[in-house]
């Protein structure tokens, strides 16, 4: 242990000691933006990316599909975690205060819809707000657009030279996908992500989430805009893949097809919440590039949706063990942070590791049942990292 460190944890160091040794934990080494993905959104897409601090103001705490007494707290990102009091927050839902089959604006997210960085130059200069800074035609020019939705970056520094950076997508709404024309997994919040894995900080390896599932590849293998990685969001669900097109996984009820295309380009290091994320001790810290960013947020132990639907409510409908409606998801911080492997599963799966595009293989699911969750082995947050 550095004597810097021994010092701060006798609380030795001066105030401004202290203040130099956090901006140096909690710096974003800055080949993580250079390789930063770009996600292309449907072009069909109805449920568009959302900000999780405005989802919070449409939600309500719910325990045992009952309001919770702390319900008259307006939640936010800076106490979320003030939840974790009742039964630890394991069974806490953030329950939807409006019908889901109403389709309240919010849901949608449309007004999230990435924008063409020159289109907004065009809206904001003729305003007078901006002027093209000189020089702007060299070759940092934005490709993708920026959402008002932020996403957020998780960096975690696995020690040997491998930094893992995590970058998580937010969606107010996941509409599941179809079998024999009637729709399963449909369920409020919903939270992917791409993990671009740096060794000595050069990108090795690019994760994408699909479900309960996801693809591993070789950076080389990805295909790329300049430097970096590009990757696609399935319409509805949101699963994301390498490549267009159709994407079969089979449930238990049937063949499901994903289904990406090159919508609107995506640029979220444009507009993202960024973090220091230590696995071992489980501190989070805002990085230097979002200081101001909270982090309260990030502890809930709770789901960002509605619990699943009594089969008695009128929405419902269950059909070898499959719900229309699941539960909402788990937040970034059970998302296996810490895993050694690239993969985001269980820790006892196996990880391929693709050197080409697409997999040759078609994914078999257990099927999403009652939603997202993890046995109590591989929920909580393990210490040092595990599989």
């Amino acid at each position: 242990m550095r004597i810097s460190s021994v010092f701060s944890l006798l609380g030795l160091l001066s105030p401004s000691e202290r203040a130099n040794q956090r901006d140096a934990d909690n710096r974003i080494p800055g080949y993580v933006l250079e390789y930063a993905p770009f996600v292309h959104l449907h072009s069909s897409e109805k449920f568009w990316p959302c900000d999780i601090a405005e989802h919070l103001e449409h939600v309500t705490p719910y325990l045992n599909y009952t309001p919770m007494a702390s319900a008259s707290t307006n939640f936010n990102l800076t106490n979320l975690d003030e939840l974790n009091e009742y039964s630890n927050g394991r069974f806490v839902y953030l329950t939807s205060d409006d019908n889901v089959e109403a389709r309240p604006d919010w849901l949608g997210g449309e007004k999230n819809i990435p924008e063409d960085p020159e289109e907004l130059y065009k809206r904001i200069a003729g305003h007078g707000l901006l002027q093209r800074p000189l020089g702007n035609n060299d070759a940092t020019e934005i490709h993708g657009g920026r959402s008002d939705a932020p996403a957020v970056l998780v960096v975690v520094n696995k020690g040997h030279g491998v930094v893992d950076a995590f970058w998580f997508f937010f969606y107010s709404y996941n509409l599941g996908n179809l079998v024999f024309n009637i729709r399963f997994g449909d369920h409020v919040g919903d939270w992917e992500h791409t993990l671009v894995r740096f060794i000595n900080g050069k990108p090795e390896y690019v994760f994408v989430s699909e479900h309960f599932f996801g693809e591993a590849y070789t950076y080389s293998a990805v295909e790329k805009l300049g430097k970096r990685p590009v990757i696609y969001s399935a319409i509805g669900t949101h699963a994301m893949y390498a490549t267009p097109g159709s994407h079969p996984y089979i449930l238990p009820l049937g063949l499901l097809h994903d289904e990406t295309d090159r919508g609107p380009l995506w640029d979220p290091a444009l507009n993202s919440l960024t973090y220091k994320y230590n696995h071992t001790s489980d501190v989070l810290l805002a990085s230097n590039l979002t200081p101001q960013a909270p982090t309260e947020w990030f502890f809930f132990n709770g789901h960002w949706g509605d619990k699943f639907y009594p089969i008695d409510d009128s929405r419902q409908y269950e059909v070898v063990g499959q719900y229309h409606y699941v539960n909402g998801p788990l937040g970034p911080r059970f998302k296996h942070l810490g895993r050694k492997k690239v993969c985001q599963g269980r820790f006892s799966d196996p990880c391929a590791i693709h050197e080409w595009l697409p997999p040759e293989r078609i994914p078999i699911v257990d099927g999403v049942g009652e939603g997202e969750d993890w046995n109590e082995d591989e929920r909580d947050p393990p210490i040092g990292g595990k599989g």
